[in-house]
């Protein structure tokens, strides 16, 4: 399987590997004390440097109801599913490293730069996967089951039922929690989805393993997120690259 499409699938794997002997007793934890531990870690999180489709910060009250109807990511979720273009950034573990996700039409284009090395993989929806490095000038082609995107998808692909919500009033952040779908991300856990309280433009994007404390969580600040760019999706050239 292609590593580098897999987002969710790498990240929580990143996060596992960090919890170490401390992630022996995932199995038996309890919801109780996976909710302790996932709210421990939202609340410790980097704060967001900057703040998709808004110009400042907003620090004050929100009219969020952690009990009420509405949920940020719903409204999200209408407005970007299956069509955007979103750039992270690494906090914490991985911190620095850049994201550029581009989602659109079961097709998919996700970049990584490290230290100012990229790479990135192209589903352009033609049954391969292009892996290309920048670094290396080096390309690999494999085939795609139709369902790679999914995997590379890290606002909606994996996310399943509503757990619960909290606001850090320091921030006036919205904190929602979300179960993780462990036949897309590859493990189970929660993604945690940071709102700004006034806009509900998204700040933060936190990956939690099931079991493990903040230290092991991956946390992504939002740059920006917009309607998807089909140029990024398209069968990349590979004329000045060599094969592996």
């Amino acid at each position: 399987m292609n590593k580098k499409m897999v987002t969710i699938i790498a990240a929580l794997a990143m996060c596992t590997a960090m919890a170490g002997c401390t992630g022996n007793d995932t199995a038996s934890s309890s919801k109780a004390e996976t909710t302790t531990t996932t709210t421990a870690a939202a609340e410790s999180a980097a704060p967001a440097e900057s703040t998709a489709d808004s110009t400042s910060a907003n620090v004050g009250t929100t009219d969020y109801d952690v009990d009420g109807d509405f949920r940020a990511f719903e409204q999200m979720k209408d407005k970007y599913e299956g069509n955007y273009l979103a750039n992270l950034t690494g906090q914490m573990s991985n911190n620095g490293t850049k994201y550029t996700i581009c989602i659109k039409d079961g097709k998919a284009y996700q970049a990584l730069t490290v230290q100012g090395m990229k790479s990135y993989t192209v589903c352009p929806g033609d049954g391969k996967l292009y892996n290309v490095s920048e670094g290396t000038t080096t390309y690999s082609i494999e085939d795609d089951d139709g369902n790679q995107w999914k995997s590379a998808d890290i606002l909606f692909g994996a996310t399943l039922d509503f757990d619960h919500a909290y606001i850090d009033t320091t921030t006036n952040v919205v904190h929602e929690y979300y179960n993780l779908d462990s036949s897309v991300s590859g493990g189970e856990g929660q993604i945690v989805y940071g709102f700004d309280g006034a806009t509900y433009d998204l700040k933060q994007v936190v990956l939690l393993p099931e079991g493990a404390d903040e230290s092991s969580a991956v946390y992504f600040t939002v740059d920006s997120i917009g309607e998807a760019d089909d140029s990024l999706l398209a069968v990349p050239d590979l004329s000045a690259y060599t094969k592996e």
